[in-house]
């Protein structure tokens, strides 16, 4: 078994750079830190340091051992500032997720009137697919998330947050732009992006549309990121029949969006762990994601 006091000479010999930097760190001997290094190399099988004229250098298994011993450390480090929030009762980090488009678009309206009530919150984001923000939950590595609806995951809890239309967005030098509203017949012959399946979400619902109208059209780019979809848009390369949320972003680049018709609507939810008592200030920031007014087709003609 690994011993904390190996990791710990092992992390002091990385850092310092030296066996004598190290036994000064932890105030015991070098004969003392070139055991634990030793015992540590005997449990783990293989090399951690090559002596060079007489420097110590580290293996590249050292290396990638250390990746994981430092985030071993920033997590321990993390639990004096948890301790000492708790001694002091300042307010826990609140960790919020959400898939690109919507980290872009919603959380700065969000954080905005939610640090209105809570400004000593600290806020970490981060942007993710719907598998990693369902992970990040399971773990309890974040307390929110916002994405596309998906299947039921034991364990997740899905509050339902809105519908919403996709949009069809174009060139503005695209004749198509003079339309008030795009139908699938519109599309003949055209490039539109194709939106590849990413985490629990399927773009099913738009190929199946455009097969259902039976017309001709090609689909040679496939995305992910409703982003880079519109910067394609926004190149003139293709149409795109995509989520509105990342929209405003591109509206000064060249995209103008219009209504699609027929209608292909997707179901958003915000996310969070299930059978787990919220805390004040995620209870908080739900209730302003809900509150948010989200006025899409202001983006269309």
């Amino acid at each position: 078994m690994i011993r904390y006091r190996q990791i710990e000479a092992f992390r002091y010999v990385m850092v310092t750079g030296t066996m004598t930097g190290a036994a000064d760190s932890m105030a015991i001997s070098q004969p003392a830190i070139s055991r634990l290094i030793s015992d540590l190399e005997y449990h783990l099988k293989f090399k951690l340091f090559d002596r060079v004229k007489g420097r110590l250098i580290p293996t590249q298994e050292a290396m990638r051992f250390y990746q994981g011993v430092d985030q071993f450390y920033i997590g321990f480090d993390q639990l004096e500032e948890v301790a000492e929030k708790i001694r002091t009762q300042k307010p826990s980090d609140l960790k919020i997720c959400a898939t690109p488009a919507l980290s872009t678009y919603v959380f700065p309206r969000v954080i905005e009137a939610f640090q209105r009530t809570h400004p000593n919150v600290n806020l970490l984001i981060e942007s993710l697919s719907s598998v990693d923000i369902v992970h990040r939950l399971k773990t309890h590595m974040a307390h929110i998330g916002i994405t596309t609806a998906f299947p039921e995951v034991p364990g997740i809890e899905q509050i339902p947050w809105r519908t919403t239309e996709h949009v069809c967005a174009l060139h503005q030098s695209h004749p198509l732009a003079e339309n008030e509203i795009i139908t699938a017949d519109d599309l003949t012959n055209e490039e539109i992006l194709k939106i590849l399946p990413v985490g629990f979400v399927n773009w099913q619902p738009v190929s199946r549309t455009l097969k259902k109208a039976g017309i001709k059209y090609s689909d040679h780019i496939g995305i992910q990121s409703s982003h880079t979809g519109y910067s394609m848009v926004a190149q003139n390369l293709a149409i795109a029949i995509i989520e509105p949320f990342a929209a405003p972003t591109w509206l000064n680049n060249g995209v103008v969006i219009r209504p699609f018709q027929p209608v292909i609507e997707f179901d958003y939810v915000i996310v969070r762990a299930a059978n787990l008592p919220g805390s004040e200030a995620e209870n908080e920031f739900i209730q302003q994601i809900q509150k948010l007014s989200m006025n899409i087709n202001k983006y269309t003609v």
